[in-house]
């Protein structure tokens, strides 16, 4: 069991851009050759002493793979694909991939229709990608106006976001907030701490006992009974603080 369970998104909340790299920053993934993104010198201090940490990501598999943080942190568990796809030791649980890969099947008329809508956009700007054969991913030039398009034509079986240019169209069910809900009642979680930093991240925020995001993001619009904020810049290391204060004393699990 996990007394305490930290569910945590990763881009933008617990590691960040390479682009942002400062001197003494930590590299933690590299995509061929070049440095993609990075952690602090005291996040590399810091996250080696925590457990229970769950990344929680609409990466692919194969995108949180890459990552490699320091110190020899490795989570146990990691939700990735929104929620799709659960990794234990970094292999995906064969009936939670089921189960999620039977949510798509459902809505495969819905989602083919909109890959046609993207096929179609003028302001697409990246080849169109079925991840991990579970929602449909692009990149748009005018994202705003991609959106609106796809949230106008997209049934209520499917969500649809963007988040810079990245546009996502995912069956309903496929969900960070649900996914993370699911896992902690598998562990026998007795108190969640959830971290976001985008609109996606909301449902993950709504479950937690104690959200934690940045202070641009309206707080009415997330039900956490406790809720944490701060600044964008180095909000990946205001997090890892949060944590380490929060669940050191819960950091070894319970029989």
């Amino acid at each position: 069991m996990y007394r305490q369970t930290v569910f945590t998104d990763l881009d933008g909340t617990l590691i960040f851009s390479a682009a942002r790299k400062r001197p003494g920053d930590i590299v933690c993934e590299y995509k061929d050759g070049a440095e993609i993104s990075c952690v602090t010198a005291r996040q590399a201090e810091l996250l080696p002493r925590l457990t229970g940490i769950i990344p929680v990501t609409t990466r692919s598999m194969e995108q949180y793979r890459r990552i490699r943080f320091p110190g020899g942190f490795c989570p146990e568990y990691a939700l990735t694909d929104n929620g799709g796809m659960l990794l234990i030791n970094g292999e995906p649980d064969p009936e939670w991939a089921a189960h999620s890969l039977s949510l798509t099947r459902e809505c495969e008329q819905e989602l083919s229709h909109c890959r046609r809508i993207m096929e179609q956009d003028e302001h697409r700007s990246f080849e169109i990608r079925m991840v991990d054969g579970l929602f449909l991913f692009t990149k748009s030039d005018c994202p705003e106006l991609s959106l609106e398009r796809l949230k106008a034509e997209a049934p209520d079986t499917l969500s649809c976001f963007s988040t810079g240019q990245k546009l996502y169209v995912l069956p309903a069910g496929l969900c960070k907030g649900s996914a993370a809900k699911r896992l902690a009642q598998r562990l026998c979680a007795e108190r969640t701490i959830c971290a976001g930093d985008s609109l996606m991240d909301i449902p993950l925020l709504d479950i937690a006992d104690a959200a934690i995001f940045p202070e641009d993001i309206p707080a009415d619009m997330i039900s956490a009974p406790e809720k944490l904020t701060a600044a964008r810049e180095r909000f990946p290391e205001f997090v890892t603080e949060q944590l380490y204060r929060r669940i050191s004393p819960y950091c070894n699990k319970t029989p």
